[in-house]
């Protein structure tokens, strides 16, 4: 389901919509501060949709590698 949109969140494309609950955009909308946290400490890779930047792809709605 490569690009589909999400209809937690409708209006955004995702590349993992099985796992959308769990990205950055939905965690900041909800004020999931402390996960946010946890999840940004060391990132590598940055969401082409928002900007946010993760630790890990699986947070992101659209992961590229952060260029280091």
């Amino acid at each position: 389901m490569k690009g589909s949109k999400e209809q937690d969140h409708p209006g955004v494309s995702c590349n993992h919509p099985q796992g959308h609950r769990d990205h950055l955009c939905l965690l900041m909308e909800k004020g999931m501060v402390a996960q946010i946290a946890e999840r940004t400490r060391n990132p590598a890779f940055s969401c082409a949709n928002c900007g946010a930047k993760a630790n890990q792809s699986e947070d992101l709605c659209q992961p590229m590698p952060l260029g280091k």
